[in-house]
């Protein structure tokens, strides 16, 4: 388990929000290249680990390699950094956070600062934060200039840090958003490298799924795969205020997670449930009566028409520099995509 927690943590410190994956798709395409045929990087920047098969038929793994995370915009005479948001962030939670921002120069950490409610008025208190309230500290004082390692159009991340909870199984960081996922196919090709007849598989790290799915677009038009299942996080809802009739049940270490609903296709999804009874792996399920906001979304609207499915890790506080996931959820979805990829042609 060591040195499979290792290779997470390798993943999860790696910075890589929304179009700026690069040195992530690297470490990602070197840890795979052992278990598969080939290894491809597009124009895009997503990359395919190839798997020749016994099949005439092909199965496209998918999880996407980006996170989400900050772009400076502006920086004042005293050093000041000011930002945007790339994807979905809760703004008010960023107050008092460490971010890495990632410079030309190395990586410089600065705070979230915002004017404390002391200082407020009653009006301030009563409005709604907006990012264009908060800016980045990153200690330079007030000297015009500090701030010159850092330029308009840096990116930043959350502060990475990386917990693994030996007695729970439990992993405490942030971006699991889908950094799980791209272990994941790491996973499920590192334990089928001796397995034959299997059908050719493309397990692919995607980039953009926060901007809406963008180099899942573009890569599965490429690769005109029978089969396409992506693999992503999906909301726990085992924690204080969630309503198991309103937002389903989904639990911590309770197995993967099965999407059931119109952006999956019916009888794949069939034959997922029936795989992860056979196989002995946990699973639960989940009903989406809408397109799930994940890559899955976009590999069922391929014009070449693609098969789909989803399969998903239970998470807790998406998007935020704490997620949770349980690697027991991880083991139970390598164990059922094992068995699914041997039996599905």
């Amino acid at each position: 388990m060591d040195d499979t927690i290792n290779i997470l943590r390798q993943f999860v410190l790696t910075h890589s929000p929304s179009g700026y994956e690069r040195q992530a798709q690297t470490l990602f395409a070197k840890a795979i290249y052992p278990f598969v045929n080939s290894v491809s990087l597009d124009v895009h920047g997503n990359i395919t680990a190839f798997r020749k098969g016994k099949s005439d038929k092909s199965v496209m793994l998918m999880a996407h390699i980006d996170e989400i995370g900050f772009l400076i915009k502006y920086i004042d005479e005293k050093g000041y950094l000011y930002f945007s948001e790339i994807g979905g962030i809760d703004t008010n939670i960023l107050p008092g956070l460490k971010l890495d921002i990632c410079g030309d120069e190395g990586i410089v950490t600065g705070v979230v600062g915002k004017k404390p409610v002391h200082l407020q008025t009653k009006e301030e208190r009563n409005q709604p934060l907006q990012v264009e309230d908060l800016w980045i500290d990153t200690g330079t004082g007030n000297e015009k200039g500090k701030n010159h390692k850092l330029r308009i159009g840096n990116y930043a991340t959350y502060h990475k840090d990386f917990q693994y909870v030996e007695d729970t199984k439990e992993v405490i960081a942030p971006s699991l958003d889908d950094k799980i996922g791209t272990f994941v196919l790491l996973e499920v090709a590192r334990q089928l490298k001796n397995v034959e007849d299997l059908p050719d598989i493309y397990f692919v790290s995607s980039v953009q799924e926060e901007l809406g799915a963008r180099g899942a677009q573009m890569i599965t038009s490429s690769l005109h795969p029978d089969v396409g299942i992506a693999i992503d996080v999906t909301h726990a809802t085992d924690y204080p205020g969630m309503q198991a009739t309103k937002d389903g049940d989904i639990r911590l270490g309770g197995g993967v997670v099965i999407p059931v609903g119109p952006n999956m296709d019916y009888d794949l999804s069939n034959k997922i449930i029936n795989t992860a009874k056979s196989s002995g792996a946990s699973y639960q399920l989940e009903a989406l009566s809408r397109p799930s906001g994940t890559d899955a979304n976009y590999i069922q609207l391929s014009p070449t028409g693609v098969n789909t499915s989803l399969l998903s890790i239970p998470c807790r506080y998406m998007h935020t520099p704490n997620e949770i996931i349980s690697m027991a959820d991880v083991d139970n979805s390598v164990k059922l995509l094992k068995a699914l990829l041997q039996k599905l042609y």
